[in-house]
């Protein structure tokens, strides 16, 4: 059953109320993007654009905008007679997108500039510290999600032409949600796989090897989808 999000629920299952001040603009795709991959909104949440706009303190404009934003993203769609709906993805979706991904990697080092590799370095080494922080805490995928969402975008900032960085993002997010739902249930392996990944980054970023770097990300995308299919078989 669809369940229509008006309001922010903290897991303690209290309304987590907005602040008074107007939400920064540009900050409302980004909030909404990690509440859809997070599964805070789940497949079939249907997003009000008056709630949300009350939330955030913003006129419906912004908030249709980022909307058709996620939408070409597809992580909603339209529905007639219902609205805008959280997407759920069929496995057969997330395997084209996975294979597309998995060439796509192959391929990475030739947009990357190896210019940028130093800074790139500095933020992944400090992703490498909070990875390992996690292997002393009780499971949480919230904190899991931060991190690779963030190694993400360090290596999606690397890439200079504009319509391959579009596209590596777009294919991200889109199986973002299938990698989330399996962090829980393999914690341990996808907590190793992660800190295996950062490292070997570091390892690509410290020498300038961007080829290097697309085909670390290439090998963990593969492992992470033969981890999936073995946990649904």
């Amino acid at each position: 059953m669809s369940q229509v999000a008006k309001t922010r629920l903290s897991r303690a299952g209290t309304v987590d109320k907005a602040p008074a001040t107007r939400y920064p603009i540009s900050k409302i795709h980004q909030t909404l993007r990690d509440r859809i991959c997070t599964l805070y909104y789940p497949p079939g949440t249907v997003l009000r654009e008056t709630a949300l706009a009350d939330e955030f303190h913003v006129s419906r404009t912004p908030i249709r905008q980022n909307l058709q934003r996620l939408a070409y993203e597809g992580l909603v769609e339209t529905r007639n007679g219902i609205g805008t709906v959280v997407t759920g993805g069929d496995l057969r979706e997330y395997r084209d997108t996975y294979a597309f991904r998995l060439r796509l990697s192959e391929i990475l080092g030739d947009f990357c500039s190896p210019a940028d590799a130093p800074h790139a370095l500095e933020r992944m080494q400090q992703l490498a510290v909070k990875a390992t922080t996690l292997q002393h805490e009780p499971p949480n995928p919230g904190a899991f999600w931060q991190v690779l969402d963030e190694l993400h975008s360090v290596i999606n900032g690397l890439i200079t032409n504009g319509q391959v960085r579009q596209t590596h993002n777009r294919c991200y997010v889109q199986v973002s949600r299938l990698r989330l739902n399996i962090v829980e249930l393999l914690w341990d392996e996808e907590l190793r796989s992660l800190n295996r990944e950062l490292d070997e980054c570091c390892l690509a970023l410290r020498a300038g090897d961007m080829r290097a770097l697309g085909l670390v990300q290439r090998n963990h995308i593969s492992f992470g989808l033969a981890r999936i299919a073995r946990l649904i078989s």
